[in-house]
């Protein structure tokens, strides 16, 4: 960054006492401006707000992270994960929002499951890694964890529950001349060798040339369901915290500081790149996230946030219409049982009516790409 001195000499021009000393008293009083602002090395000049600021972002935690402890933990920040139902208020707000953007993402990731699922899970095996989002009420059922956990570099893994397994146990031994009728059960079965049969059918007395074999997995399904030891497991993504301090710069670059400061928009936004452009006409298109509303005709609702009031129905016989009375209102017509809809935008705390004679009517709120973070 380039500071303008009071004065400039040019070459061979005589410079003046007064105006050197002008120049030297300006470059000293931008130094002890800057000086100001520095943090000494020992950091003893550190403001309230500094320290605050330290002690916020110096030991973190992310949304998702796992953390294991072997004695109760009674930070507020955290949740044992016990299957718990999590509502969206108060700390659990900035929660349930990223599994809802995770969710919206992304609804079949394997990490979600359903509420249905979720319970024969823990009913059948006591836990269920997965998480339960409710798109009506804004809820995150937490997985339950127990037992031993299985990591995975395989995202589309996360949550799986991989049953308990045992190698199986396998053998036979062979009778001949065997006169009596032969029975077995359990791990044990008996088939006719290959060598062929002589003497009394099985039908009858028995077999003279009788193979018994031996499968452990005839007793329990658990043998043979792996090839190696595999005890019951829920697989999880261990993630690792790459930065748990804040920086603190005691000395700033003040080209650097320039640098960081060509990359921001005017408060005009006259600079904006064209994906900054394209980023900015997209805030106010209708997102993904809705909100269902009772639909009563004649009925006036407020916009909760910017955006976008749908309504859609089934004409009759007869022409049938859907609509939106407002600023930008809009109105849909149709006949012979075609679905009509129409959508207007609302600014919030905008009011809109609706008027219809169409059936199956459904009324939704849909926010602004920009205005997600208010949806409730």
């Amino acid at each position: 960054m380039v500071y303008s001195l009071p004065y400039s000499f040019g070459p061979g021009e005589v410079a003046r006492p007064q105006e050197v000393n002008a120049n030297f008293n300006a470059i000293i009083n931008q130094l002890e401006t800057i000086n100001t602002s520095k943090a000494d090395i020992d950091l003893s000049n550190i403001t309230s707000d500094g320290i605050d600021n330290i002690k916020s972002t110096s030991i973190s935690k992310s949304i998702g992270e796992f953390v294991i402890s072997t004695i109760p933990l009674n930070d507020s920040s955290l949740h044992l994960l016990d299957g718990s139902l999590i509502n969206p208020e108060g700390i659990y707000s900035d929660f349930c929002t990223y599994i809802r953007r995770l969710y919206y993402e992304d609804d079949s990731a394997n990490y979600f499951t359903t509420e249905s699922d979720w319970q024969n899970s823990v009913t059948t095996y006591g836990v269920c890694a997965k998480f339960v989002y409710d798109t009506e009420n804004n809820t995150v059922r937490l997985p339950k964890i127990s037992g031993i956990l299985e990591g995975t570099t395989d995202i589309t893994e996360s949550g799986d529950l991989v049953q308990a397994g045992l190698p199986n146990i396998t053998g036979w031994a062979r009778f001949r001349n065997m006169t009596e009728k032969i029975t077995s059960g359990g791990a044990l079965s008996n088939s006719y060798a290959s060598s062929g049969n002589t003497g009394y059918g099985d039908s009858l007395r028995g077999d003279s040339n009788i193979q018994i074999e031996f499968s452990a997995s005839n007793s329990n399904s658990i043998y043979g369901r792996s090839n190696t030891v595999q005890p019951q497991t829920s697989k999880v993504l261990y993630y690792i915290v790459v930065a748990t301090s804040a920086k603190i710069d005691v000395q700033v670059d003040i080209d650097e500081i320039a640098t960081d400061l060509n990359g921001k928009a005017d408060t005009d936004l006259a600079n904006t790149t064209n994906g900054g452009k394209i980023l900015m006409s997209g805030m106010g298109m209708p997102s993904t996230t809705r909100k269902q509303l009772s639909a009563a005709n004649g009925g006036q609702y407020t916009a909760p946030a910017n955006g976008w009031l749908y309504i859609e129905g089934t004409s009759g016989q007869s022409t049938s219409f859907v609509n939106i009375a407002a600023n930008m209102g809009a109105v849909c017509y149709g006949s012979g049982g075609t679905a009509i809809s129409c959508y207007a935008p609302l600014k919030k705390g905008q009011k809109a009516t609706i008027w219809y004679n169409a059936s199956n009517i459904k009324l939704y709120f849909y926010y602004t790409v920009g205005s997600e973070s208010e949806a409730s």
